[in-house]
C-alpha cells in the first residue's frame, strides 16, 4: 500500500520538464517557475497534482476511429489537488472555448494547428488514447504549457454506472428542464444522470453555461457523497474504476488511484469550482457557438491555482 502511494505521488507531481509559455506582457524567469505580476513575486507550486476529466459525447469510446469522428469533449474539468494542504480547485473549461487545436488527417498524420472550439481536440485521434492525449495537449497549451500528468475520459455509458454504483446522487436542481424542477430535491438514478449533465437547448447560443452549472452541481454532490464512503471503505474508488473500465480511457493506474483515494479520504475539505469569464459569439460559417476567454481573468485564475505568492 505504501509503495503504491509513493509511486502514485511521484507520477502525479512530475514537473521536471516545466517550460511555460506565458503571455508576452508577463515577466518571468526559470522557465516560468518564478513570475512577477502586479508588483508581486510568485513561485510555481510543485505540490499540485492535476487530472483532466473529460466527458465524451459518444455512446461508446471507439478503438480506431477515423480522425475528426471520435466524438467531442463535451465536459472538461481540470481537477487540481494541492498535496501539501489537501485543497482541491477545479477549473471548469467551457467546451466552446476557442483555443489552439492540433488536427490530424484520416491516416492519423499531423495536418495543422487551428483555432477551434477546444472540445474538438478529442475528435482528432483514434477515439481513445491519442484522442485523450490530443485533448490534453490543447488544454496544456491553454494553461501556458503547465503539464497535466493524468487524464480520465468517460463515454456516455459510464455516467449511469458511476451514478448508480454510489446509490444515486441527491441534489436540488437550480433550473427547470426535462424531468427536473428548480428547487425540488431529487435522487438521480439510471438514465436521469446523463440527462442532468447533458441536456442542452441548442437554440440558445450560451445554454452551455447553464449546462455547466448543472455539471458543477452534480460533481459537487457526487463528491460530497463518495468521500465519506471512501473513509469507510478505501476500496470504493478501485471498484468504480473497474466497473467503468470498458467505458473509459485513462492513464491513471492502480498506484495513482490508491494514492489519490487515500489522500482524498484524509484531506478532503470540499471542491472550489473555478469558472472562466468570457464572451459568446456566433460566427458566420461556424455552426457552433464560439466562446472567447477574458485573457486577464483567465491568467489570474491559473496564477491562483498553480502559484504561491511569495511577496
Amino acid at each position: 500500500f505504501f509503495v503504491m502511494r509513493y509511486l502514485g505521488h511521484k507520477t502525479m507531481l512530475n514537473y521536471n520538464n516545466l517550460k511555460m509559455e506565458l503571455p508576452e506582457e508577463i515577466d518571468y524567469e526559470n522557465n516560468g517557475r518564478t513570475l512577477y505580476y502586479n508588483g508581486h513575486t510568485y513561485e510555481f507550486n510543485d505540490n499540485i497534482a492535476s487530472i483532466l476529466f473529460m466527458g465524451i459525447d459518444n455512446r461508446e469510446l471507439l478503438d480506431d476511429a477515423v480522425a475528426a469522428t471520435s466524438g467531442q469533449a463535451d465536459a472538461l474539468y481540470l481537477f487540481t489537488y494541492d498535496t501539501s494542504n489537501g485543497k482541491i480547485k477545479v477549473l471548469c473549461i467551457n467546451r466552446d472555448t476557442m483555443a489552439e487545436v492540433m488536427r490530424y488527417n484520416a491516416a492519423g498524420k499531423y495536418h495543422d494547428t487551428e483555432t477551434r472550439q477546444i472540445c474538438l481536440a478529442y475528435a482528432y485521434g483514434d477515439g481513445k488514447t491519442s484522442s485523450a492525449e490530443n485533448q490534453i495537449t490543447a488544454v496544456e497549451r491553454l494553461i501556458y504549457n503547465i503539464p497535466i500528468n493524468a487524464y480520465y475520459a468517460i463515454d456516455l455509458s459510464a455516467i449511469k454506472v458511476l451514478n448508480d454504483d454510489i446509490g444515486g446522487v441527491t441534489l436540488t436542481p437550480e433550473y427547470t428542464f426535462g424531468s427536473f424542477t428548480k428547487g425540488q430535491q431529487i435522487t438521480i438514478k439510471g438514465d436521469q444522470a446523463e440527462e442532468f449533465v447533458r441536456y442542452r437547448d441548442i437554440s440558445l447560443v450560451d445554454d452551455n453555461l447553464r449546462r455547466m452549472a448543472c455539471q458543477r452541481l452534480y460533481i459537487n454532490s457526487f463528491t460530497n457523497q463518495i468521500v465519506p464512503a471512501i473513509k469507510k471503505d478505501i476500496g470504493i474508488p478501485l471498484k468504480l474504476y473497474q466497473d467503468t473500465s470498458e467505458y473509459t480511457v485513462t492513464n491513471i493506474n492502480a498506484n495513482v488511484m490508491t494514492y489519490l483515494a487515500s489522500s482524498l479520504a484524509m484531506n478532503y475539505s470540499g471542491l472550489n469550482m473555478i469558472t472562466t469569464e468570457g464572451t459568446y459569439k456566433m460566427v458566420e460559417g461556424d455552426a457552433s457557438a464560439e466562446f472567447y476567454l477574458d485573457k486577464d481573468d483567465f491568467f489570474e485564475k491559473i496564477l491562483d491555482i498553480y502559484y504561491i505568492q511569495v511577496n
